[in-house]
């Protein structure tokens, strides 16, 4: 059933719907981790205005931008992001092996509930990193 379940996710407005949300808000997230490499002044090795969103995260990492727990919450979210934006079709079409989702044993419904609710709880946790980078970036401003 592997590239019949990804038509389903291609014709589930939920999941198409939840996945557009996602590109979204990765892009305000994106937004975020530019204004706090921006504040640091450091110097960086690609195009800021251009700047993906795993090189976003490295730059944080790499110079403390951001709190461990920021940084534990980011690299979740890449990794996972990533994976959906990047993996689905090889998933389905038996081109990778490492999995975060399930391939075997699912139901047309998967693709209407299961796959979009994975995909909103992505969104919550990106959600949550952008309101925890904007508590950053308030409390330095009132210092």
């Amino acid at each position: 059933m592997s590239l019949e379940f990804y038509d389903e996710l291609l014709k589930s407005e939920r999941f198409c719907e939840s996945l557009g949300r996602l590109l979204l808000i990765s892009g305000k997230l994106e937004s975020a981790l530019k204004s706090i490499v921006l504040a640091s002044s450091i110097k960086v090795r690609y195009n800021l205005s251009r700047a993906m969103l795993g090189q976003l995260v490295g730059s944080c990492k790499e110079h403390e931008l951001a709190t461990e727990e920021l940084s534990e919450v980011l690299e979740f979210i890449l990794v996972r992001r990533n994976y959906l934006t990047h993996n689905l079709y090889p998933l389905f079409n038996d081109e990778i092996e490492y999995t975060l989702l399930p391939k075997d044993n699912l139901h047309p419904d998967d693709a209407e509930y299961y796959f979009p609710k994975c995909v909103e709880e992505l969104i919550e946790y990106i959600e949550f990193a952008i309101d925890y980078i904007n508590d950053m970036e308030l409390k330095h401003n009132k210092s």
